[in-house]
């Protein structure tokens, strides 16, 4: 059994070690901190339902009503609406709404000719205990979550512009490491690979290897230095980008090069494109984060916008292919994809 805590401690002392371009950036100065204590404070097994997992990394459509507000609304809807069921009222105050909104256009979008991909056999795992984990077809067992559908969406795009189905993935920034569940789940052959900064980069590897098993690998089960070519999927620090080996089809950033500085993201661009990466996916900010009040509060330096991304690449030889807003993205992000010329 891993011991998540220890490897959480091995893996800051490589962020310290390491070139200043991987370290956290000043945006995830409160949250590296935060996160940190509910791992040490709670464990891994609840880690979707942490206090720090919805603002950092488990968004949710809703913000749930407490209890009392719950019945005193739904009273006061009830002598509007004598025929409204609580089950009804519960789904319009929950987010489930939204949450079938989001899968219903990822149904509509996905181009199934191009990339077949079941999208109703398979849904977000309860591991980690997801606060919100929406019931959206007739089979109740399959359940999703905001992040599970916020990729869903970004592969439902990809799926227009593919000419046979991808199977490797490269990701910066995974979160929990959800876009691995998705592709893994339906392809035994998908390699999906994560690169991260601790401890979010631990609660991927949890995360993935509770799901998967030894189709992950770890960053306690790596070599120390050299080339980095698993044939299996893998959570790695960012730090290991220059050692990493392809080819991957398809790299995907999904709200996280928002939250780093211009010279940064550069840096990341520069890597994919001399991977050769056929595609990229970014869903980011149209205005990019707020700006930090000070040096040492969060917040960013200077914003990265979605434009901002798609000139850096347009720099390394790629193209758009497609920018979706509404009705597919309800949010400030903007969902790009392009390709290699």
């Amino acid at each position: 059994m891993t011991d998540w805590t220890g490897l959480t401690k091995q893996l800051l002392e490589g962020v310290r070690d390491c070139d200043a371009v991987y370290r956290p950036t000043n945006f995830w100065t409160p949250g590296l901190r935060d996160i940190l204590a509910d791992l040490e404070q709670r464990g891994m097994e609840g880690f979707k339902s942490w206090p720090t997992a919805g603002y950092w990394f488990y968004p949710s459509y809703h913000t749930p009503l407490p209890p009392r507000t719950f019945e005193k609304t739904f009273k006061l809807a009830l002598k509007e609406n004598p025929d409204l069921s609580k089950f009804s009222w519960i789904r319009t105050t929950n987010g489930f709404h939204e949450a079938r909104r989001d899968f219903d256009a990822a149904r509509l979008t996905w181009d199934q000719s191009r990339w077949p991909f079941d999208l109703e056999g398979f849904g977000e795992s309860a591991v980690g205990q997801p606060p919100r984990h929406y019931a959206l077809t007739d089979e109740d067992s399959v359940r999703w979550g905001k992040p599970y559908l916020n990729y869903l969406l970004c592969l439902a795009a990809l799926s227009r512009h593919v000419d046979e189905p991808p199977r490797h993935f490269l990701e910066i920034g995974g979160g929990f490491g959800v876009l691995g569940e998705i592709l893994m789940r339906r392809d035994e052959q998908a390699r999906y690979v994560n690169l991260d900064i601790p401890p979010l980069l631990t609660v991927s590897s949890f995360y993935l290897t509770t799901l998967f098993g030894d189709r992950v690998r770890i960053p306690d089960a790596l070599d120390v230095a050299g080339p980095l070519d698993p044939p299996a999927s893998g959570c790695l620090p960012n730090w290991r980008l220059p050692d990493v080996r392809g080819p991957f089809d398809v790299f995907v950033n999904s709200f996280s090069f928002q939250e780093m500085e211009p010279h940064v993201v550069d840096h990341y661009v520069g890597m994919v494109a001399d991977l050769g990466v056929t595609h990229v996916v970014s869903l980011n900010s149209r205005e990019g984060k707020r700006r930090a009040t000070s040096d040492t509060e969060g917040g960013v330096l200077d914003p990265v916008t979605s434009d901002r991304i798609v000139e850096m690449f347009g720099e390394r030889g790629y193209t758009v292919s497609g920018r979706y807003g509404r009705p597919l993205i309800y949010s400030a992000g903007e969902l790009v994809v392009l390709k290699r010329t």
